[in-house]
């Protein structure tokens, strides 16, 4: 599968490559007009109130609202298809928030980081982010990691842990030794976030590796392929139904279950959602192709990815013979751990 293509779910996807290149270029664009498409491909023309505010970086204690892409998911189509006002669904759109500038400085985001790093490289999270690489992606061919919505690295709300920071962290830790073990000659760190929307953010994030996707909040999803290992925690967007519909990525951390009733019974339509990442017919297709694998910690509590699940792609037969593995050589080789290959 590679990064042009499409799964086959047997679905009509909501999500395109095209949808999200052209919702990015119209913001890019900065017209008078977003043109924005619905799923029977007409064309229709959104304000654009914003107009002229573009994604530079901003000041300490300067506020701005500006565009961003927004989504729509198979929980807005139900609720149209059942008003008959199908025409109405935008599966990307323009909306807007309130982007603000940069609460710590430079030097103080660059000591809080580093500090968070190398506290996080002596975690047991760590370590177990170690074992669950070397037991499920060692070998194979993983080109990116990219993760999504992680927030800033500029501010610290008051009396919180760092959450973003801690976030981060792990995403670099995890492609360091996504590095050790791929077959790729090179990974790429990817991350995408509006929200970066300050130099000292950007800054911070390319110091330490990271290469921040441009935009409005819709062009990195059309980078994912099954080549990459992908990440969110608690995202504002449908995250698991966008990537049902474009890829099938190697690793997907994300949270398990999102906005459901009675095990696997999806919510009715009228009940009140809170949640934007929320799971679908697409979603839970797109699972049956992957395997749990939840961080095993003995003596600590996970601090990133908390309430997350790890999924691994199952792999086909072609994929096992790349490696030179049979199916049950290859489940004998899991049980290997990371010191094996230094010995």
């Amino acid at each position: 599968m590679s990064s042009s293509s499409t799964p086959d779910t047997g679905f009509k996807p909501i999500f395109t490559r095209a949808l999200l290149t052209d919702i990015e270029a119209s913001l890019a664009n900065d017209g008078e007009f977003i043109e924005l498409k619905n799923t029977d491909g007409k064309i229709f023309n959104s304000k654009n109130i914003y107009h002229g505010r573009g994604t530079g970086d901003l000041a300490p204690g300067t506020r701005e609202r500006r565009n961003l892409v927004m989504f729509q998911d198979e929980r807005n189509l139900r609720r149209l298809q059942a008003q008959d006002k199908v025409e109405r669904f935008f599966p990307v759109y323009n909306g807007s928030t309130l982007f603000t500038g940069p609460e710590l400085t430079l030097e103080e985001s660059r000591a809080l980081f580093q500090q968070v790093y190398e506290d996080f490289e002596q975690s047991e999270e760590a370590e177990a982010i170690t074992d669950l690489v070397y037991a499920n992606l060692r070998g194979l061919d993983i080109h990116k990691v990219i993760a999504f919505g992680l927030g800033r690295v500029d501010r610290v709300l008051p009396g919180r842990a760092p959450q973003s920071f801690y976030e981060h962290v792990a995403v670099k830790f995890l492609w360091t030794i996504i590095e050790e073990v791929t077959s790729a000659s090179e990974v790429a760190l990817l991350v995408q976030d509006p929200l970066y929307c300050t130099d000292v953010c950007k800054t911070v994030l390319e110091e330490n590796g990271f290469d921040i996707i441009p935009g409005y909040g819709a062009q990195g999803f059309g980078l994912v392929d099954d080549k990459t290992v992908v990440l969110t925690h608690h995202p504002n967007f449908p995250f698991r139904s966008i990537l049902a519909d474009l890829a099938r990525p190697a690793l997907i951390c994300m949270k398990r279950q999102a906005a459901e009733v009675n095990g696997s019974q999806p919510r009715p339509l009228n009940a009140l959602d809170l949640y934007a990442d929320a799971d679908s017919e697409r979603s839970r297709k797109m699972l049956e192709e992957y395997s749990e694998c939840p961080l095993t910690l003995h003596d600590a509590k996970v601090k990133a990815f908390w309430d997350n699940t790890w999924y691994i792609r199952n792999m086909s037969k072609v994929e096992l013979d790349l490696l030179g593995l049979g199916r049950s050589k290859f489940i004998d080789s899991l049980t290997f751990r990371r010191e094996d290959d230094w010995a």
